[in-house]
Order: structure tokens, then sequence, then C-alpha cells
């Protein structure tokens, strides 16, 4: 297997025969062949089969995957419909708009979707993302309007950018930042879910950690007892049932099935609602915080607001734009993770830019039934996977639980403690933290706890959404840096280290000749165009040369400078002109500088055109036999070791030649 700049390669050889043998590329420079290539691909029937995944999977649909499905289905909704109750408090909009928001992307995700297990609905993390996206000052008509509006919003660049596969533009975002930013989310949203909890209320969801520590300690003699108490009582069952559900054995002689459907009937807030109504009809309900009236029946179905009041479109698209992105991000990122990973677990394919496709679709139309930004959940995949999901139907059998939820049992919401849904909110968010991810960056790769650092303090201090992008552009720039000031190694070979085997001598005047071999460790671009011409004029045409002659002026008086081309062929036209700048200082020090390695192609653009005539086919070369050791000035390297070779902007370091190897 061979690993170039930009591309893998897999050779396959049978016996040693040369006669036999396959290889399979992948990357590589993209050209108008590519596109074309692609294009055509793009509108064959196959790929356009693949927009509509059901069509593969809905001809050979039996009674056993109605079976399945219909068991999933019914299981995932008794749990999302407290979920979305909870998580629209996060938002800030009407508890209906939580509802609304979990029927529709499973409708269109049965119909588009790849993953069988996968289940789109509102989450934590965008909640809390569309909550800061609101105007200062907004009213619930400005904050129901802005969050339907950003489903439109988000919807249509996820659909564009799953149409055009563009999918892969997720994968510029590290892990190690994600993990972060979900962390420090989880842990945001947890410590705002504790006032639910005790009973107060205060600020907003999108406050900062510092700006919620503050109200806490203002509003520690409001703390309500009973509030408190069926709290910490919902807390408790909630976690002991999570506790029951991760091991695999069956229950007191149920199935794993049947266990599940009776944990989410028992679990999230259904208990807590009987204590509510019997609060209530008992003459306590004054003791107890209830969510309140829920707007029952279904919603109308109709056209975003792109303006409204005295807003225009101008207007409204200024306040939602800027948070498009993080949500379009975070939401991409989220979904196709879960996709993945029950993918790789349950052995099935999916296609990420299809899972966009329908992700987009999803939150298109749902924002024709006051629908706010939603994406995949991991705690909901997981328990449909549990339940022996078959196919992507058992979202569309989710969806119409929630639709008889919602015309069936919408009154019986007003019933529900705030303390409960606090509860159920701290539990499903404590399966986001990542603590092993510190641990492992430190042993691995320090240099990424960086981002994943700024990550967490500026999403505590400032904001998360200002968090991700804090963390998403150091991570960017430390990917861009090896680019920008890439490896370049110079060699400076010389007769006292019995390198330069063959040296014009002098007898009277004992001049020599200090070669110096310039080699990069990898293609150049144009960010170090600049880069590589200051390392030539500090470290090999002025600063190494004149302290070296100084230090030995009988020694080393003649240079010559070699240039190994390598990867010239894979640079670009900046780097190129570069060269051709590098070649002008060298004529201009009166150094000489020669090629090797390097096509008849390149030479005859860097080199000036009285010296094509001596350019062969295979370029001018310069090769010079190994020996024992060898002094190498490496650039971007922070020790000075050498003692023969003069200090410089980059540092100086003796290796053996086993080492460079």
């Amino acid at each position: 297997m061979t690993i170039g700049n930009g591309f893998y390669s897999v050779s396959f050889q049978r016996d040693g025969s040369s006669l036999d043998v396959k290889t399979i590329s992948t990357g590589g420079d993209f050209t108008i062949r590519d596109a074309a290539e692609g294009f055509k691909s793009y509108c064959g029937l196959t790929a356009w089969r693949g927009r509509v995944p059901f069509t593969y999977w809905l001809p050979k649909y039996s009674f056993n995957d109605l079976r399945g499905d219909l068991v999933a289905g019914l299981t995932v909704g008794l749990t999302i419909v407290p979920q979305a109750l909870a998580y629209v408090g996060i938002a800030e909009l009407p508890l209906e708009m939580g509802l609304y928001s979990s029927f529709m992307g499973g409708f269109v995700y049965a119909l588009f979707g790849t993953a069988k297990d996968l289940s789109l609905g509102p989450t934590s993390v965008m909640s809390l993302l569309t909550a800061a996206s609101y105007p200062e000052q907004a009213t619930i008509e400005d904050k129901v309007n802005c969050a339907i509006l950003l489903a439109f919003y988000c919807g249509l660049v996820q659909l564009i950018l799953g149409v055009f596969n563009l999918g892969f533009l997720v994968n510029f975002i590290s892990e190690p930042v994600i993990s972060a930013f979900t962390s420090a989310s989880a842990l945001v949203i947890l410590y705002g879910q504790i006032k639910g909890l005790i009973g107060v209320k205060f600020g907003d969801s999108d406050d900062t950690v510092i700006e919620q520590t503050i109200e806490y300690a203002k509003s520690l003699k409001n703390i309500r007892g009973w509030d408190t108490l069926l709290g910490v009582v919902c807390l408790c069952v909630l976690l002991l049932m999570r506790d029951l559900a991760i091991r695999k054995a069956p229950r007191f002689g149920l199935s794993q099935k049947v266990w599940n459907i009776f944990r989410e009937v028992v679990r999230n807030v259904k208990s807590a609602t009987v204590l509510g109504y019997i609060a209530v009809n008992f003459g306590f309900g004054d003791k107890l915080v209830l969510t309140g009236a829920v707007k029952s029946g279904l919603p109308p179905f109709e056209l975003p607001k792109f303006a409204w009041g005295n807003r225009t479109f101008i207007d409204t698209l200024a306040i939602v734009g800027p948070s498009v992105p993080f949500l379009i991000l975070v939401g991409s990122l989220e979904a196709i993770t879960v996709a993945k990973v029950f993918s790789a677990q349950y052995h099935y394919r999916i296609i990420p830019s299809q899972e966009l496709v329908a992700l987009g679709l999803a939150n298109i139309v749902g924002s024709f039934f006051h629908a706010y930004p939603i994406t995949g959940a991991f705690s909901r995949s997981a328990l449909a996977a549990q339940s022996g999901v078959r196919t992507q139907m058992g979202s569309a059998w989710t969806s119409a639980f929630v639709l008889l939820a919602m015309a069936v049992i919408s009154p019986a919401f007003w019933y529900i403690p705030k303390a409960a849904l606090s509860a159920v909110i701290i539990v499903a968010v404590l399966i986001l933290f990542d603590f092993k991810i510190f641990k492992e960056l430190w042993h691995l790769s320090r240099k990424e706890l960086i981002p994943v650092l700024l990550t967490i303090i500026i999403s505590f201090t400032v904001g998360v959404d200002y968090g991700i992008l804090a963390g998403v552009g150091v991570s960017l720039l430390l990917l861009l840096y090896p680019i920008a000031r890439p490896l370049i190694v110079a060699q400076f070979r010389r007769e006292t280290s019995a390198v330069v085997r063959t040296s014009h001598v002098d007898p009277k005047s004992k001049q020599r000749t200090l070669r110096i071999t310039v080699t990069p460790k990898g293609a150049l671009f144009f960010p170090a165009a600049d880069n590589l011409k200051e390392f030539f004029q500090d470290s090999i045409l002025e600063e190494n040369s004149d302290e070296l002659n100084k230090k030995h002026p009988e020694t080393f008086q003649n240079e010559e400078i070699i240039f190994d081309g390598m990867f010239l062929e894979e640079s670009d036209f900046t780097t190129l002109v570069a060269i051709k700048s590098i070649v002008l200082m060298c004529s201009r020090a009166k150094k000489v500088i020669r090629f090797r390695n390097t096509s008849k192609r390149i030479l005859q653009f860097i080199l000036p055109k009285e010296m094509h005539s001596l350019i062969s086919s295979h370029g001018l070369q310069a090769n010079f036999s190994a020996d024992d050791t060898a002094v190498i000035v490496m650039a971007e390297r922070l020790e000075e070791n050498a003692e023969d070779i003069p200090r410089c902007d980059t540092s100086c370091t003796a290796l053996s030649q086993d080492e460079l190897a």
C-alpha cells in the first residue's frame, strides 16, 4: 500500500509474478475528466434511484418487518413525546412546537433515509443553538418565526449539500472539536436545567455558565421543596431505569422488546404526570410547577413567514442568517455520526450525502408545519435498535404515534411537572459527555488539546455557538499550518564529516566545495511560497554560508546548491514562481543551483531561457553517495544542537544517515 500526497494506492500481486498486478487508487488531483465522469455517474439511473432508498427495501417488505418496525416505532414514540416537551423549553418556544417538530421528520426520513435505526426529532443541542439565534428583546412571535425560518434555511442548505454530494465537507471538522463541543453543550444544558429541577425561574436558555451561576446564587431563597423532591426522585428513577436498560439479559422473565416498552411507559414523565394530576385534584396544585396547557390538534400547513410585523425579509435574514451555519454544521454532524455508528454495529451501509438530503427535506417540510430544526438523536436511535427496528418504516410509526398523542392526549400534558421534564433532559444529556478523549489526546496528539480546551472555555464564557466557531477555526489552523510551513531539509555536506567524496581541490588555495542539498518533505503549495524564499534567503544564501566561511576560510569558499524537485510535479503555479525567484536569487548571490528528480517541463519554467539547452530529457541531475554522517538543517524546528553549523532562524541538529533514512 502506498500513501502519497492526496492519494492512496493499493497493489495486489500473485505468486511474485509481475503479470498479475492490480492497482486501486483514490484521491489525487481533481481534473476536468473527473468532473465529467462524476457528472455522468450522477445522472445515471442507479444514482437517481439511490435518492429514493425506499425503492430498495419497500418491495421486499414482510410481515416480520412490519411487526419489528411497529414495536420499535411505538417504543421510540413513548420517549420522543416527553423529550420533545422538555427540549422545546430549551428552545424557549411554545410546548406544542416540540410535538410539531417530532412527527414530520419521521415520515420524510422513511422515504429518503438510508439508516434504519436513525430517529429524527428535537435534540438538546439543536434546541440550545436555536435559542441562541433569537434577537435581543425578542417576543414570542419573533422566537416562533425565527425558529421556523431556521428550519427552512437549514433544510435548504442541507438539501443542496446532499444533492451535489458535498457531504464530505463535514469531515473537515475534527473529532476532538466535535467531542468538545458536544460535552460543553451538554454541561451548559445540564447546568441550566437545575433551575427547573428546584422550581426556580430566571434568564434564558443560552445564558453562559457564569451568568447562570450568578442567578443561582440570587435564587437560593426561592427554591421550592416539593419540586426539588419530585425532581430528585424522577432523576433517581430515570438513572435506575437507564442502568437496567444497559444490561442485555432478560429482566423479570420479559423479552428485550417487551421490557423496552414497559421501561418507556414507566420512565420519563409518565409516573410524574399521574402524580401531578393527583396533586391538582387533591388541592396540592400550587405545590408543584406544572407544564400548563398544550395546544391540541394538528398543526396548520403554511409556508414560513419571511417577514412579519415591521421586520422585512432582509431584517429576518440578517437575524437568522448568522446562526444557520452553526445549526447546519451541528445537525449534519450529529445525524451522520449517529447513522455511521449504528450502520457499523448492524452491518449495513449508509450514504452520507443521502443522509443530508433526507435531513434537509425533513427540515424543509417540517418548517411548513411549524417545526424548528431537528437532527438525529443518539439515545432514541439506540432505543430503536434495541427494540428490533427492521427498516426505515420504524420512523414512520414513531411519527404516527406522535400524531395520535397530539390529537388524543394533549390535555394530559398540562399535568406534567416541570421538574420531571428537567430530570428527563439531565439524564438524556449525560450520554453526551466524553471525558476519555482528554487522556487519549494527551498520549497521542497534545496539540489537538488546544482547540478542545478553547471550545469548552468559550462555550462556558461566551456561548456554545462561538465555542464551536473558535474550535473549528483553531482546528483548521492546525490543519493548514503544515501546508504554510512545510518541513524543508537542507543537508550541508563537507569533507570533515567524510560525507563529500568528490571535492574540487586546489592544492595551493585548499578550496573545497560545500554542497547543500535542499529537500522538501512533501508537495509545496502557494501558502508556503514566501516561507520557502525566506528559508533560502536566511538559511542557505546568507547566514549559513557567511558564517561557515568565517569559521572555515580555507575549507568552504565555493558552494553548490542542489534542489530535490521530487514533489514539484504536484506543486501549484505560485510555488513554481517562487522557485523561479530562488533561481534568480542564487544567480545574484553567485551561487550554483542544480535540480534533481525534476521533470523537463518544470525545469523549462523555473530556469532562465538561456539554460534550456542544458536540460536533458531527465532534467539536471546531481547525485551524491551517502556516507556515515551528515549535518541537517530542518525548517521549523526548535532545538539547536550542532556546533559546526551557524545558528539561524531554523534549528541545526546532527543526525546519522540511518536516522535520515
